[in-house]
């Protein structure tokens, strides 16, 4: 088994970098957004070709990211990047009971998965199945990702607008912020159904195609 010796190498090359008071120490979590940004993409590019030494490069280069925002943490008395790895082990376990209940598979992925999204329900105390979509992202995939959820959560297809279905392209030159904006509405529409639907004393994530006929705003 892998000892993870070069994991905390990294670390503490990072620490090093920091400890010289040179360009790291003048960043941000705002300034590193960018470079958080490009570097994610690079990795799906590296997916894309197929070329696994590539791809060990881009996450390296990703996982510096990582190590950077944890160390700008721990100068602010944050976190560590410590920090950051305990709580995604505490997380794994609690959405994976399989890990520690002397399960030793094979798993039912179906039974998988909807163990999974009933303990984030149950962690983050969501009252949206929106909740937890990361609203940053480029505007194509927010939108489909709303949809999907607002569909899984039993929301009817007639109500997903028809400008939500269709990007126009070259019409103004501002897809991605038309898009943007009409994914917001629909957001906020669906938080606004459910809202009311809370104030009937409907249980969230208990909505039917119906419940959201009635509650969706006019």
């Amino acid at each position: 088994m892998t000892d993870y010796t070069a994991l905390a190498e990294a670390a503490a090359v990072m620490d090093r970098l920091w400890s010289f008071g040179g360009w790291e120490v003048t960043q941000t979590h705002e300034s590193l957004r960018r470079y958080l940004i490009e570097e994610t993409y690079e990795v799906l590019d590296a997916v894309e070709s197929g070329d696994p030494d590539e791809l060990r490069e881009e996450l390296g280069d990703l996982l510096l990211q990582v190590l950077f925002h944890s160390r700008i943490a721990e100068a602010n008395g944050q976190f560590t990047v410590d920090d950051v790895a305990a709580t995604l082990v505490a997380k794994l376990a609690a959405r994976s009971p399989h890990l520690t209940n002397g399960h030793t598979g094979p798993l039912d992925v179906a039974e998988q998965e909807a163990a999974w999204e009933i303990a984030k329900k149950t962690e983050k105390a969501r009252t949206s199945c929106l909740d937890g979509i990361a609203m940053s992202q480029p505007s194509l995939a927010l939108a489909e990702k709303v949809i999907e959820r607002a569909r899984r959560a039993g929301l009817p297809p007639r109500l997903v607008p028809d400008e939500l279905r269709t990007v126009r392209i070259g019409d103004t030159g501002g897809a991605e912020e038309e898009l943007r904006s009409v994914t917001l509405k629909f957001v906020a529409a669906v938080r606004a159904a459910e809202t009311s639907a809370r104030d009937e004393r409907i249980v969230d994530g208990c909505l039917t195609a119906e419940d959201w006929s009635r509650f969706w705003p006019r």
